[in-house]
C-alpha cells in the first residue's frame, strides 16, 4: 500500500514538474515567435507606408524606381492605368480585387504562388503627366492605388522559423521528460524518507505509549480484584503505576518539544552566561548520584568569560548527554566532562568508559526513537528521544554535535557552539 501511494507522490511530482516546464516553455516560445513575426511584419510595413505616401502625392505613375515594391494605379472605375509598366505581373496583379472597404488598411494578398503584403489607398493629386510631361486624360487619372511588396521570401523566414520551434519544443519536451523524471525521483527521496521516519516515529510512539499504559491498565485491574486489601498492601503497585505515569508524562513532554521545534514555534532565549559557574551547578546534584552507582566525575571547565546562549535548553542538553553517559556505564566507570573556548566556539565534552556504540549505529543516535539496546530496556534505554531532543538545541543554536569513540573504551560526544561576542 505504501510503496502504491509512494508512486502516486512520485507521477504526481513527474507531472507537475514535467508540464510546468513545457508550460514555460512554450511561453517563451511564443513570445520568440510572435516577436519575431511583427519585427518582421513593421518593418514589410514601414516599407509600404513610405512607398505609399509617395504614390499618393506623386504626379507621375512612374515615379522613381523601387525595387522592393510595386505600385498599381486605378481609374475611378476600377481599371488598372498602368499596366504598360508591371511588365510580367500584369494578369497576376489584374486578378486582385480591392475595394473601398480596403482602403488605408495593409494587408497580406495571395497572387499565384507569391504571397504579397500591400496597402491600398487614394491619390492625393488631382492631375497625372505621362512620360513626356502631358496630362494624362480623365480615363488614365489614377483616383486609386494599391502598393504591393513580396513578402514571399519573409513568410518562408517566419515559416522556417516556427519549424525550428516546433522542432525545438519537441527536443525540449524529451530532454524535460528525462531530467523531470530524474529531479521527481532525486526530490521524492527526501519526502519518503520523511514519510518513512513519521511512519516509524507513530509507530514506536505507539508501542512507548501502549506499554506503560498497559502495565498501568494491569495495575489497577489488579487492585479492582481486591478491593477489601489495605493500600499498604498494594503499594508496589501503586508505585509501579506511578512510575509509568511518570514515564509517559517524561515522554509526552519529549515529543511534545520535538513537535514544536519542527514547526519552528519554540524560540530560543539567549542571554550572556558564566558558563563555568553555570555547568558546575548543573553538575552539583549529580555528583552524590554517580558516587552512589560507584562511578567516578571528573570535571575539567576552562571557559572564562560570559557565552551568549539559551541557559534553559542548554541545560536541558548538558543534562541528556549526561544522563546517557550514567544510563551506559557499568560501575567503577568514569564519566568525564570537559568545556573550554576553541576557535570561537564552546566545547562541551561528556566522555564515558562505558558500553560504546558501535560504528554501524553512530549515525542513527540522533534518529527518534532510536536505542542501542534494542530490548527497550526503561531502566537503561528511555524513550529514544533524548537525543534527538539534544541534536536540534544544537542546531538551534547553530552548533554541531558528534559522537565518536573514547579511546580508552565508551563513547564521548562533542558539542560545538559558535560564541557571539
Amino acid at each position: 500500500m505504501d510503496k502504491i501511494v509512494n508512486r502516486k507522490q512520485q507521477i504526481k511530482l513527474f507531472l507537475f514538474e514535467f508540464f510546468s516546464f513545457l508550460i514555460v516553455f512554450t511561453i517563451l516560445g511564443t513570445i520568440i515567435f510572435v516577436f519575431y513575426q511583427r519585427n518582421t511584419y513593421t518593418s514589410i510595413d514601414n516599407t509600404l507606408s513610405r512607398r505609399a505616401t509617395m504614390a499618393a502625392n506623386s504626379t507621375n505613375m512612374m515615379g522613381p524606381p523601387d525595387f522592393q515594391t510595386i505600385t498599381v494605379y486605378y481609374n475611378s472605375k476600377g481599371k488598372i492605368v498602368n499596366s504598360q509598366n508591371l511588365s510580367n505581373m500584369s494578369s497576376s496583379v489584374s486578378k486582385v480585387k480591392v475595394g473601398k472597404s480596403q482602403l488605408n488598411k495593409i494587408y497580406n494578398i495571395k497572387v499565384g504562388s507569391v504571397t504579397m503584403r500591400g496597402v491600398y489607398l487614394k491619390v492625393n493629386s488631382q492631375l497625372m503627366v505621362n512620360r513626356s510631361g502631358k496630362t494624362l486624360p480623365t480615363s488614365q487619372q489614377p483616383k486609386y492605388a494599391l502598393v504591393l511588396k513580396n513578402i514571399t521570401p519573409e513568410i518562408q523566414s517566419i515559416d522556417r522559423f516556427k519549424n525550428l520551434l516546433l522542432a525545438s519544443f519537441i527536443v525540449f519536451g524529451l530532454i524535460v521528460f528525462i531530467i523531470s523524471y530524474i529531479i521527481s525521483r532525486i526530490n521524492m527521496k527526501p519526502v519518503l524518507k520523511a514519510w518513512q521516519q513519521q511512519e516509524e516515529f507513530v509507530d514506536s510512539a505507539a508501542h512507548e505509549i501502549r506499554t506503560p499504559l498497559t502495565i498501568i491498565q494491569n495495575k489497577l485491574e489488579g487492585l479492582m480484584t481486591k478491593p477489601n486489601d489495605t493500600i499498604k498492601n498494594q503499594v508496589g503497585a501503586i508505585i509501579m503505576s506511578l512510575s509509568e505515569i511518570r514515564r509517559l508524562n517524561g515522554l509526552t513532554s519529549d515529543m511534545l518539544t520535538l513537535a514544536r521545534a519542527n514547526s519552528n514555534v519554540i524560540t530560543l532565549e539567549k542571554a550572556p552566561v558564566d558558563f563555568s559557574s553555570f555547568i558546575n551547578e548543573i553538575l552539583e546534584p549529580y555528583t552524590d548520584l554517580i558516587a552512589s552507582e560507584d562511578k567516578n566525575l571528573v570535571k575539567s571547565i576552562h571557559v572564562d568569560r560570559p557565552v551568549l546562549l539559551d541557559a534553559k535548553r542548554v541545560h536541558q542538553l548538558i543534562v541528556i548527554l549526561l544522563d546517557n553517559a550514567i544510563k551506559y556505564t557499568p560501575k567503577g566507570a568514569t564519566i568525564t566532562v570537559n568545556s573550554n573556548i576553541e576557535a570561537r566556539n564552546l566545547k562541551i565534552q561528556i566522555c564515558d568508559t562505558g558500553i560504546g556504540i558501535s560504528d554501524k549505529n553512530k549515525k542513527s543516535v540522533f534518529e527518534r526513537f532510536y536505542r542501542e539496546e534494542k530490548s527497550g530496556n526503561k531502566q537503561t534505554g528511555g524513550n529514544g528521544l533524548g537525543l534527538s531532543i539534544a541534536e536540534w538545541i544544537v542546531r538551534a543554536h547553530k552548533g554541531k554535535i558528534k559522537v565518536t569513540d573514547n579511546p580508552g573504551g565508551g563513547t564521548i560526544f562533542t558539542v560545538l557552539l559558535p560564541v557571539t561576542k
